[in-house]
């Protein structure tokens, strides 16, 4: 997990020219991830996968 860490530092360190840029990435990675973590539970509690009916 440390190297998948490390990976995505180095792409957000060559992607952001400002501190803003940064903050903006990592904002954006939190919601995906959020959304991602959130989705996977919903699918597991319902027994399918979204848009599976």
């Amino acid at each position: 997990m440390q190297d998948v860490k490390d990976r995505l530092a180095c792409e957000v360190a060559k992607d952001c020219k400002t501190v803003e840029d940064v903050h903006n990435t990592l904002k954006d990675l939190f919601k995906r991830t959020l959304q991602e973590i959130l989705e996977t539970e919903m699918s597991e509690h319902l027994g399918y996968e979204k848009k599976q009916c």
